[in-house]
């Protein structure tokens, strides 16, 4: 197994290397934003946009990170996809080390092989996004997790709530994941309180231990409570809105309408509808909007959840009326073999992916608790980007690592007749 593993690390690290050398490196608004962000902190500017004005854009672990690493090595955006990189072989080594905890060797293999060969982090590794780092936090996060379930100690517990803590600081949306994660204490020690309510303090209080710092920073430079950084408001206008229905990508004019139906236009600078004083005007109309139309605002919530998983309109038919004038836009700009790749992978991949999960989950219901924080997290995750906005493919790649490890035991069950159901 071993050989297996280090054969598929080498083979996932080549071509990762070959793409940072010969892929173009994008560089959109939000590349732009963290980079200004990490380099900033590296120069000793605090977390701002400007040099002197606090921000509250983003959280501030994605950006403490790329601090460290261009401290290190300088203000250099294009080796960013190194360090990402090897963020991808510690997710695969935590992805190995809970499949083996839970399912035993032979199938964490598999899981953590389908994790580093999986198309879709190559190309996200050439960017400056925190989905990378985030990937890693939640796969460490569902390690420590399935500790806890299998009778971990209360150091474990505290564990489980300081990798929460830091996965809340580097994205705000795993707020419900972290709630979800409370239950783990209880279901553990069912029926016996002394035993479950030292650990769920434990979890909590870490959890809060390491957040709380950063929320009395935002509340301190901006006099408001922003536990992580902005974006409920801007999620609750956008969320609300039935044209674009809250999902992304969009047409450009069709964002350019949100923002201007809004009245915040025009903006100063790309992504200042993060800023404090905007994001709580957007807040108080996105949520009279949801109050006028409650109904409305649910249908799109139920249909962001497909867009996140699946993918919406436009990454279906790209502005397409049909999907073979939309795969023939596809294969036009970007070659039929990534345009035949992503119509693979959101029509057969990722529905497949749910569903051996979702069946691997339905064999293990006697024992449904030890299977409970690998479908927790995704479940978490969705909760927390479809009440507000989401984006297919990109969003989910954070969790995605827990599904790997459960359609694992579904394909080795598949093709030998049993899997270890422990290890």
């Amino acid at each position: 197994m071993e050989f297996i593993l280090l054969a598929c690390f080498l083979l996932g690290t080549a071509i990762r290397v070959w793409l940072i050398h010969h892929a173009p490196a994008p560089m959109y608004a939000v590349d732009h934003l963290y980079d200004r962000l990490g380099w900033h902190l590296a120069q000793g500017l605090g977390f701002t946009l400007d040099g002197t004005t606090p921000s509250a854009h983003k959280g501030p672990l994605y950006p403490a990170l790329l601090s460290a690493w261009y401290t290190l090595v300088g203000h250099r955006p294009e080796w960013v996809p190194h360090l990402h990189v090897g963020l991808d072989a510690l997710t695969g080594l935590f992805l190995f080390w809970g499949g083996q905890r839970l399912f035993g060797p032979g199938v964490a293999t598999l899981a953590a092989c389908l994790f580093y060969l999986y198309p879709a982090y190559w190309t996200y590794d050439l960017r400056i996004r925190s989905e990378i780092f985030l990937t890693f936090l939640v796969t460490a996060w569902m390690w420590a997790a399935i500790l806890c379930v299998q009778g971990g100690h209360r150091r474990t517990y505290a564990l489980s709530g300081l990798l929460g803590g830091l996965t809340l600081l580097c994205k705000p949306v795993m707020v419900p994941a972290a709630l979800l994660l409370a239950s783990l204490p209880l279901v553990s020690d069912w029926g016996q309180a002394k035993r479950w309510v030292p650990k769920l303090a434990l979890y909590l209080g870490c959890l809060v231990l390491v957040t709380l710092p950063w929320a009395i920073r935002n509340y301190d430079a901006f006099g408001t409570v922003i536990p992580v950084s902005t974006g409920v408001g801007v999620g609750l206008w956008m969320g609300s809105d039935p044209i674009s229905r809250g999902s992304w990508p969009m047409p450009l004019p069709v964002e350019a309408q949100i923002w201007e139906a809004a009245g915040i236009t025009p903006l100063a600078y790309p992504h200042a509808m993060y800023e404090v004083e905007l994001d709580r005007i957007l807040f108080s109309q996105g949520l009279e909007r949801i109050q006028d139309h409650p109904f409305r605002y649910l249908v799109l919530v139920a249909g962001r959840v497909f867009d996140l998983w699946i993918g919406n309109a436009y990454y279906l038919f790209n502005a397409e009326p049909t999907l073979w004038l939309g795969l023939q836009t596809d294969v036009a700009e970007r070659g039929m073999l990534v345009a035949g790749y992503s119509v693979l992978k959101r029509f057969v991949l990722l529905p497949a992916l749910l569903v051996l999960a979702l069946w691997t989950c339905w064999v293990h219901r006697e024992q449904w608790h030890r299977v409970l924080p690998c479908w927790l997290l995704p479940v978490g995750l969705t909760l927390g980007y479809a009440p507000f906005t989401s984006e297919g493919g990109r969003y989910v790649l954070p969790v995605l690592p827990c599904l790997f490890l459960l359609a694992s035991w579904s394909l080795v069950f598949l093709r030998f007749g049993s899997a270890k159901k422990s290890s």
